[in-house]
């Protein structure tokens, strides 16, 4: 099994956004680059009962992904009204350790659904894994360290506590950035929204800002050569240098109620996208020297053409695959939407608020219902390669893929599928 790290890619120079999506682990919750996508194939002719599946485990409830690392498979689920975070066996699916988090308490939000797939709360987090650790954002923004062999906690903060920060409505949605020996996140205070501690120790590396987090797992990017943290946070997506935490520049965006889809970024444009009314739009950043700004190239307000309630887009070729429509549970369409100009090229009603990922060039995508669809991304219209229906529950969860086995997670259960 390959076990190359991210950090391994840092320390060779070989980190560069928008090219880089090796294959082998899927260790956060966007994927081996933080753009959803890796080079690993899969088959597009797929056996009449779709793939096989190879483990199945209960999950209690919950929206947070499954991660992969060193033979092992993470998650959070909920247990004996706690956030749980647990490894299991990727071969086999046996739970090798569990660590109690925190205490599951949701505002109601988390049950709503489709007809008939409603239901379902719990923990929202996706953990992080990175050269032998496991990193953990709870829901009441507590942030964990553990071995990731033992389950041993290695270092913990409470960012409510410890860094002054608030919790939102809906509790803490994203998840913890790991790059080399840094862990990013946003959730403290004044002067303190950004954090970035040291990954064996937990040591504060830098703090920064003051700005009101939302529910988006941040990204690193590279945008005219240099490397640079994106938080979607209230006033807009905010870059920030990751060595020091300094603003680099910001791209106001509206807020309303909560925003949930990270950037998606296709060279030197940035999109942002939300529901709530909010809908789409995109910024063009220009650099001049150490002189960074933005221009806004269009928006589209509203929830009815780019507003993404919380499904994270991918792009390719400039052409953002992903799901669309605000809450319109087993409804909203699947569409390709071109992120200069924010032109819907086509869509395909009927998923909901799945997710999406590109393995080996082709999108796979989920519906809310536990559909997985394989799909060839192509800007003249939807088309569906091989399709299944693995898993029961309701799937806001992203997909994860390592190593022929992809992952799923519902609010009744993950399953671990291959080919």
């Amino acid at each position: 099994m390959k076990t190359t790290t991210l950090a391994a890619f840092v320390a060779a120079g070989c980190l560069g956004a928008g090219s880089l999506a090796w294959a082998g682990e899927w260790a956060q919750i966007a994927g081996p680059n933080h753009d959803r996508k890796t080079s690993e194939k899969l088959p597009e002719k797929w056996p009449a009962a779709g793939p096989k599946r190879v483990w199945e485990i209960p999950t209690g409830g919950g929206f947070g992904s499954v991660v992969t690392g060193d033979g092992r498979a993470y998650l959070v689920i909920g247990a004996k009204s706690k956030e749980t975070a647990i490894a299991v066996d990727r071969k086999t699916g046996k739970e090798l350790w569990r660590v109690p988090l925190g205490v599951m308490e949701y505002s109601k939000g988390g049950d709503r659904g489709a007809p008939k797939n409603d239901g379902g709360d719990g923990p929202r987090a996706t953990p992080s894994y990175a050269d032998g650790r496991v990193f953990v954002l709870g829901g009441g923004f507590d942030l964990w360290a553990f071995d990731a062999a033992t389950g041993k906690v290695l270092w913990k903060h409470d960012l409510v506590k410890n860094f002054d920060g608030k919790e939102i409505h809906w509790s803490n949605a994203a998840s913890p950035l790991v790059v080399g020996d840094r862990v990013y996140v946003a959730g403290g205070g004044k002067d303190q929204t950004y954090l970035a501690f040291r990954a064996d120790t937990g040591a504060v590396i830098w703090k920064a800002g003051t700005d009101r987090q939302t529910y988006t797992t941040p990204i690193l990017t590279k945008i005219h050569g240099k490397e640079q943290l994106l938080f979607m946070v209230e006033r807009g997506v905010v870059a920030r240098d990751p060595q020091n935490g300094k603003e680099l520049w910001h791209y106001p965006f509206p807020y309303r109620t909560a925003t949930a889809a990270s950037p998606v970024v296709w060279e030197d444009i940035v999109n942002c996208s939300a529901g709530y009314g909010v809908g789409g739009g995109a910024c063009k950043v220009t650099r001049k020297g150490d002189v960074w700004s933005v221009e806004e190239i269009w928006r589209s307000p509203g929830n009815r053409d780019t507003a993404a309630h919380w499904s994270t887009a991918v792009v390719v070729d400039g052409f953002m695959y992903g799901h669309y429509g605000h809450g319109e549970y087993g409804r909203a369409a699947f569409k390709c939407i071109d992120i200069r100009t924010g032109k819907v090229q086509w869509e395909q009603v009927g998923f909901g608020p799945g997710q999406t990922i590109l393995a080996g060039g082709k999108l796979l995508v989920t519906s809310d219902a536990g559909r997985l669809v394989l799909v060839e991304p192509t800007k003249e219209r939807y088309q569906e390669l091989a399709t299944a229906k693995p898993i029961d529950g309701k799937v806001w969860a992203s997909i994860a893929l390592s190593d022929a086995q992809v992952f799923l997670r519902s609010t009744s259960k993950a399953v671990c599928l291959a080919w």
